[in-house]
Order: C-alpha cells, then structure tokens, then sequence
C-alpha cells in the first residue's frame, strides 16, 4: 500500500469520527471533497447520499489513483454504495446509472468481456427507459469509443459488438440533451482523440469555449479543468501531444 493511499484511507476514517461539524454529502461532492462525500454519504445512508459516495470513490479511483489493485478495491467500494442505495430503493435512476459505470470500470480494469456487454446493456436499458437522460447517451457513446480505441475495429466489433457510428450518435444526442455540460464535452472530446489524432480539429470545437461553462459540482469542475487543459494543447497545434494528453486524462489514464 503506497503512503499515499494509505493517507487517503487515514483521512476517510478520521471523517467518520467527525461527525456533525462536516457538511452534507451533496455540498461535500458539490465542492469536489472526495473523502467528506464518502464519510458523509454513508452516515446519511440515503439512496441518493450512498450514491454520491459511491460517485467519490470512483472520481478518486479514475482520477487520483496510481496503482491498479487500489483502483479496482475502490471501484468495488463504490459498487457496494451503489448496491445499498439501490437495496433501499429499486429504482433509484442515478444509483442504476452509476452501477453501470462501476461495471465498466471493472471491466476495463480487469478486461473483462463479459462485465463489458453487462455495463452497456445497462447504460441502453437506462437509455430506452429515460431517453431524456444525457448521461446514459453519454456512457453509451464512451462505451463503444473506449471499445474500439483499445481493441481496434475488427476486435471491438467481434468480441464486444462496438460500433464507431455509435460513438457521434450518443454523444451527439448527450449534448442536444445538455449542451452545457463541460463533462460530457469533455469525455467527447477525449474519446474522439482517442480514437483517431485526425479528429483533433472535431475535439476542438466539441471543447470550444468549455472553459465559461458551468460547472454544477465537483466531477464537473474537474472534468471542466481537463478540457480546459486539453483545448490549450489543441490550440498549440502539436496533435500528438494532445492525445497523449487526453490519454493521460481520461479515466485510470495514469495507473502504473
């Protein structure tokens, strides 16, 4: 266990002992405070509190986590949140959502085929039930980028079913849904660099202006400070940086 995650699990348990003076788990994950969400959402034991909570701990294991076992042990964390919120209420939409993407997170980390298929067929079953919901045309578009981008076409397509069509369509229905959204501009912007480096200039206009969007909480804000990031480098013109950029960024972009 490096010092660092060691700290991490420190600072989760001192939180736990703190008790009233902490705020909420909704301002806590509003502000981006990973281990206050993760305390304060389990006390509350809400469905949508162990939601957020199980939200932190996957923002800190995609985006702040080295190691690839600590990733996947905080990923499984966030699904138990998930699994109670859902055991208090069935049809909580968000836990359903966030279910799903802990699926997908564990199959990317252990390459799983089967988690695979199991976390989209999720993501279309919340799409077609809720197709209102940006989210779930986001993670559906993610879903078959991600697949190609790692397998390549040929393998995508056999192994998983992914299909490139799939990649402009959700994303594209994501953001008729909610067109502010720096994350999802974000996510886009990085899959289609992941992709191919020929969409560079598509990435710059998906990220165009992202910077003066609002940012409704925490994964927003640092989804909003990526794609900040990501359009500078765009803007300097050297396309191969920016999609090692954008590699580097995307979630468990950094495990060793």
């Amino acid at each position: 266990m490096t010092s660092r995650f060691a700290l991490l699990l420190t600072g989760l348990a001192s939180l736990a002992l703190a008790g009233p003076a902490l705020a909420d788990a909704s301002g806590a994950f509003r502000d981006g405070k990973w281990p206050a969400a993760i305390s304060q959402g389990r006390a509350e034991a809400t469905p949508a509190s162990l939601t957020l909570a199980g939200r932190a701990q996957l923002a800190i294991a995609a985006y702040d986590t080295r190691d690839k076992a600590q990733a996947l042990a905080l990923v499984q964390r966030a699904e138990a949140d998930f699994d109670a919120a859902l055991a208090k209420n069935p049809g909580d939409i968000a836990a359903q959502m966030q279910k799903a993407v802990a699926i997908g997170y564990r199959a990317k980390l252990t390459k799983a085929p089967g988690l695979a298929k199991d976390a989209r067929k999720r993501f279309e079953t919340l799409r077609d039930a809720h197709p209102d919901n940006s989210l779930a045309w986001s993670a559906i578009g993610g879903w078959h980028g991600g697949a190609i981008a790692t397998l390549g076409n040929f393998m995508a397509s056999t192994v998983l079913g992914a299909k490139s069509a799939e990649v402009d369509r959700n994303f594209g229905q994501a953001l008729k849904l909610d067109p502010d959204n720096p994350s999802l501009r974000t996510i886009y912007a990085m899959t289609l660099l992941d992709l191919n480096a020929g969409n560079a200039a598509r990435a710059a206009t998906v990220l165009g202006g992202i910077g003066a969007l609002p940012a409704r909480d925490g994964f927003e804000a640092l989804l909003r400070a990526q794609g900040v990031q990501l359009a500078a480098a765009l803007k300097a013109g050297n396309v191969k940086a920016a999609q090692a950029l954008a590699r580097r960024l995307q979630a468990f972009g950094t495990l060793a």
